[in-house]
């Protein structure tokens, strides 16, 4: 990158344009850390023009070539992950050990489509007469990927990797909030022997890049991680050119224990539904324990969130600060008005210090199914507490959100596991351990977390279009 601590936009291999600006804060002390780039229409124009030029080369490249080129990327990224890491940590709050296993995570996806862009297979069809019918799978072209903040470099990779596997091009719109990341992995694709213009990178603080590839005839297909109501005005938009969109659009999981599970293991788990400050799409929200184990878990797992440090990176805390100010009074008023209804204070609940945007690890109990607390999708280290009697009962009240993105589930019980990940309304179920990913297994979300689905071969059909042929040999 840039010497200095001013970032360009990163366009056809080179860097371009400082003319407007933004800054990007340090969460744990909201000092500036750098100054970015901010990029014009003419800017996003001008990235999905390089794109579109690359895509022509890119294209024509061998499968097993493109697929050596991204396993070359995962190997530089693997060299420069502890400079991936420090830099996602700085820009994000988390703390530098989970900001590690997050660029690990996503060096991951360039090692599995790297071994896979060769594998990209269509299929022969019977059909009656002298006929040969065959289908094949081919690059939709440049393609839009809009980068959420509180992940950048794994949610980056995640559809970066098949998209270029299949042999498109990237034109990506990071967060204000976290772009130096991706613009990095971006600078480091370039170095690993992907074509100048195959990755381009247009942050923006006014969302003016995100809108002009939403809204370009040129843009063949965009990958969206975000909040609901970006992610349906970006599908609003996209539907005027027939652009196809996969949404992930974030969750409210419930993680749901009953009386056999080893309570030990659900404690320990459990605490990492605090990891970057409880910033995941996918972290859990809601735990729903049984009767019989609940005050034992509300009092052991209420000691080990209290037992959990809170501070900034260099630290060496367990959580980190949330992304912004804003964010962290949000926190605030969701647990204070759910107090003053009536909840109870488990754990945490306070700000432990005034420079950054920390807040403490916390959990609540005595809350309704329906109050706001644990109904929305807080996005912070805030997590409630609801004690079941019955499978059924507790199936249908895990169910009752608008989101649908992942579900745990803790039990010993084999005809229970089974009946519980048929009966749960979320794309992701994982049983006796949070979370289970990986890049070969598909996500995405039931209801309003989002349509379409990333990783595995799922993401090779999202970034490929099928045709078919047949041939007359009478």
């Amino acid at each position: 990158m840039p010497p200095t601590e001013e970032y360009g936009l990163y366009i056809d291999g080179d860097w371009h344009g400082r003319e407007r600006q933004f800054e990007v804060r340090d969460p744990a002390t909201n000092e500036p850390l750098a100054t970015v780039a901010s990029a014009s229409v003419e800017d996003a124009e001008l990235a999905i023009e390089a794109a579109a030029t690359t895509f022509e080369e890119w294209r024509q490249v061998d499968h097993s070539d493109r697929g050596s080129r991204l396993l070359r990327a995962a190997d530089v990224l693997r060299a420069h992950s502890d400079e991936l890491a420090r830099t996602e940590t700085l820009e994000t709050g988390r703390p530098l050990g989970q900001s590690k296993r997050r660029i690990g995570g996503a060096i991951g996806f360039f090692d599995y489509y790297g071994g896979m862009a060769d594998k990209i297979e269509g299929e022969t069809i019977p059909i009656d007469g002298d006929r040969h019918s065959y289908t094949v799978r081919e690059p939709l072209g440049v393609t839009g990927h809009i980068v959420p903040w509180n992940s950048p470099s794994i949610l980056a990779a995640r559809s970066f990797a098949p998209a270029l596997a299949c042999g498109n091009t990237v034109v990506a719109k990071p967060s204000p909030d976290a772009p130096l990341t991706v613009l990095r992995l971006a600078e480091l694709l370039g170095q690993a022997g992907l074509p100048a213009g195959a990755v381009n990178v247009v942050p923006d603080a006014d969302a003016v890049a995100g809108k002009t590839i939403t809204e370009s005839d040129t843009v063949a297909g965009i990958s969206f991680t975000g909040s609901r109501g970006v992610g349906k005005q970006v599908l609003k938009t996209a539907a005027d050119t027939l652009t196809p969109v996969d949404l992930e659009l974030g969750g409210n999981t419930p993680c749901i224990v009953f009386p056999d599970a080893d309570l030990d293991a659900v404690v320990e788990d459990g605490l990492k539904a605090y990891d970057n400050a409880g910033q995941i799409c996918f972290t859990i929200s809601r735990f729903f324990v049984h009767a019989d184990i609940y005050d034992e878990f509300a009092d052991r797992f209420a000691e080990a969130i209290d037992s959990l440090v809170v501070g900034a990176w260099d630290e060496e805390p367990d959580v980190g600060p949330v992304i912004s100010p804003a964010a962290r009074d949000r926190l605030v008023d969701y647990v204070d008005g759910a107090v003053s209804d009536g909840a109870r204070l488990l754990a945490g609940g306070t700000i432990p210090r005034e420079d950054g945007n920390f807040y403490r690890p916390t959990l609540i109990d005595q809350v309704d199914d329906t109050d706001p607390v644990a109904c929305d999708e807080l996005f912070g280290p805030v997590k409630t507490l609801h004690e079941f009697e019955a499978e059924a009962e507790v199936v249908a009240r895990a169910n009752d959100t608008e989101y649908g993105l992942y579900a745990v589930i803790w039990t010993n019980d084999v005809s229970r596991v089974h009946r519980l990940v048929e009966a749960m309304e979320a794309g992701v179920v994982a049983v006796n351990e949070f979370p289970i990913l990986a890049p070969q297994t598909p996500f995405g979300g039931y209801k309003e977390s989002g349509i379409g689905r990333t990783k595995g071969h799922h993401a090779i059909e999202h970034f490929t279009q099928v045709k078919s042929a047949t041939i007359s040999y009478e």
